[in-house]
Order: C-alpha cells, then structure tokens, then sequence
C-alpha cells in the first residue's frame, strides 16, 4: 500500500516540488508523504480552507484544483496548455504516430501445424489507432458542444 500524498498551503497557495517558491496551481505543487508531513511540524488538515494564512497540509485528493488565491490569468493559461497537450495526443501526426503505433496489441489464439493452440500478439494497425483518435477527439467536443 502507497502512502498518502500531501500538499503543503500557506496564505492560499501551494508549494512548489522542493520547496521551491508557491502555485495556485495543484498540478504544480509538490507532494509529500504523510511521515515527512509529521516530521516537519506542519499540522494536518482535512479540509481546504482558502482564509487561513499559516502553514498547513491537506491531502492531495482535497484539495482543489486552483487556489482561490491562484491568479486568473495563470489559470487560463495552465488549461490552455491542457487543451493543447490534449489536441495534440488526439490528433494524427508523425509524433503521435511515433509514439503509439505498436503500443497497443492482442492476442489471438490459432491452431499451428500440429495441431496445438498458440497465442501470438496482433498489434493494432495505425489506421485504427487514427479512428480510435478521432473518435476520442469528436466525443470531447462533443461533450463540450463544440462540435
């Protein structure tokens, strides 16, 4: 069993992985195991609470994604980057190509020669891989009424 993650708060911001500055941004934040909570003094807390200025840890799956105290600006920004990290995974290109044809396979079960069942790996053709993507990239914008 994994031990549970912590973020670090302080004045409605996260710190940052090795206590290197503050991010309104959780996916920015550094994650700290419980023991390391316990041997730095900080005291744990089981809710978020964006008015309480001292330092404090929160257990990574309360906490919210943005800070209230995370400027607008920097937010926009970050999902934008999620967006187009998105767009670009889901779209068919030399690098998607590269880094998913011969990633995904099944097995198929045949007779041989003698007689005996074999399994041997049948991988996905890209063709299908670029269905699978456009499939995926229609069903989000679907989703989102962009379509």
């Amino acid at each position: 069993m994994t031990e549970s993650l912590y973020v670090f708060l302080k004045r409605d911001l996260f710190e940052r992985p090795g206590h290197q500055g503050y991010t309104g941004i959780k996916e920015l934040a550094g994650a700290w195991p419980l023991s390391l909570v316990k041997s730095d003094l900080v005291p744990v807390r089981d809710k978020y609470d964006p008015k309480y200025q001292d330092s404090y840890a929160l257990p990574v799956d309360l906490a919210p994604d943005f800070t209230r105290a995370c400027f607008h600006d920097l937010a926009i920004a970050h999902l934008q980057k999620k967006v187009a990290a998105f767009e670009e995974a889901v779209t068919p290109s030399g690098d998607t190509k590269y880094a998913y044809h011969g990633e995904f396979k099944f097995n198929q079960i045949a007779v041989d020669e003698d007689g005996e069942e074999r399994s041997y790996p049948v991988y996905v053709p890209w063709t299908t891989v670029k269905e699978i993507m456009a499939a995926i990239s229609v069903r989000a914008k679907t989703s989102i009424g962009a379509a």
